[in-house]
């Protein structure tokens, strides 16, 4: 063969290919032809009226955009398989050479009227706004509405930031009750192959139902694909309740504090204002309009109130502290300077201790500042009845933040 008959061979084998191309074109547009000539989009694509049409629906889920407590919705973005048998979409492949499947219009053919329950959308918009469907030569129709989905769902925020919640998005024929079409899938559970995690919620589980139920005479089958969402919680742990805690165990050590000092309500009211700023920040991403507080809103408002009661506290320590030393301390406050156990002196609290008495005296002079405590005679001071408020504070203090935070803990795990 000659280098003069390779260009000869190459127009040939162009022609060919050109040949072909141009006869595959002209058999798929005598397909449309004849597919679509008589073909009624609105009719139900049924030979037998007794037999209904079935519908498989399925879904790929992308990804899960937003739970908005506040509106109690759910917003994913993922789009569906849709399958079903038209029969007046079917060929012989024999009469059209090379064409198995053709591609059309949403609108130029007949389409299940699948709607979202629950939605903010249009009820009726998968599928039939626009797009492509895909034909093949039995019948079988494709479609694959795109989009991103939001629907109602009840938000349980009682163990926020440790909260679950289960959310469905429920797809069902419009219009067409089970008599007509028969809607079903074929996932257990919608393909992961694209999805991508979300930065504030885990995906722990997701399954698919199917379900029939009656509206006034008739059934309709529903699709339900169910979510359920773990809340990641690290944020909220170390933004928020760390530094509760943390400013919650302040309170503790402001009845440590010298009453000398005079810094002492400043610093309780600091802590009080400053949980005062949490609890607002936690509320306000809560809903506004919900059957249940969240178990750590309900803390910090208890460490709100503690905190109140600590100023309360303070400024009656403080006011004893700087009391009148010529009025005489009635006897229920010396004997709760001895329930208290104050009988040491101390530099800061500058409480003055009297030396050894004779018992008969100290127990006869019942007037005057003095109490026995074992075998000496104590002098009360208002700064002692101080210290005893103190004392006492501290120790309810201590305990009111143990039995909180256990509370906290518990109502988390259940």
């Amino acid at each position: 063969m000659g280098k003069d008959s390779i260009p000869v061979i190459l127009i040939v084998l162009s022609l060919q290919c050109w040949e072909q191309v141009r006869c595959l074109n002209h058999s798929e547009v005598n397909l449309h032809k004849d597919l679509f000539s008589d073909y009624n989009p609105n009719v139900m694509p049924q030979e037998n009226k007794s037999v209904p049409v079935n519908v498989t629906l399925d879904m790929y889920l992308m990804s899960i955009d937003n739970i908005d407590e506040k509106r109690q919705t759910i917003t994913i973005k993922a789009f569906l398989e849709i399958k079903w048998k038209d029969a007046f979409l079917t060929w012989d492949p024999m009469k059209y050479p090379g064409v198995s499947g053709i591609s059309v219009k949403n609108t130029d053919i007949w389409i299940p009227d699948i709607a979202l329950q629950d939605t903010f959308d249009k009820l009726t918009e998968l599928g039939q706004s626009g797009g492509k469907a895909n034909v093949k030569s039995d019948g079988e129709v494709t479609i694959w509405p795109y989009n991103i989905y939001t629907v109602a769902c009840k938000i349980s925020i009682g163990n926020f930031p440790f909260d679950k919640q289960n959310c469905v998005f429920d797809f069902l024929s419009w219009s067409h009750s089970t008599s007509d079409l028969l809607l079903k899938s074929s996932q257990r559970k919608p393909d992961m192959t694209f999805f991508k995690e979300s930065g504030e919620w885990n995906l722990a589980g997701i399954e698919v139902k199917l379900t029939t139920k009656v509206y006034v005479n008739d059934a309709f089958d529903h699709v339900k694909f169910c979510f359920e969402l773990q809340r990641k919680s690290l944020y909220h742990v170390m933004n928020v309740i760390v530094p509760v805690l943390c400013i919650s165990m302040l309170n503790i050590i402001s009845f440590l504090l010298p009453s000398g000092s005079g810094e002492r309500v400043t610093f309780s009211i600091s802590i009080f204002l400053t949980l005062a700023v949490f609890l607002t920040t936690v509320n306000s991403s809560m809903p506004e309009s919900s059957d249940e507080v969240a178990s750590f809103s309900i803390y910090v408002g208890l460490q709100l109130l503690g905190s109140a009661f600590t100023i309360l506290f303070t400024i009656i320590s403080l006011n004893l502290f700087h009391h009148d030393r010529s009025h005489a301390i009635p006897t229920i406050l010396k004997a709760f300077v001895n329930v208290c156990r104050v009988t040491e002196s101390n530099e800061h609290y500058q409480i003055e201790t009297a030396v050894t008495h004779e018992n008969s005296a100290c127990l006869n002079d019942m007037t005057d500042e003095n109490i026995k405590v074992g075998d000496k005679c104590l002098h009360v001071t208002w700064t002692m009845v101080s210290r005893a408020v103190d004392k006492l504070c501290l120790i309810s203090a201590i305990c009111w933040h143990i039995i909180l935070v256990a509370s906290l803990m518990i109502s988390v795990q259940y």
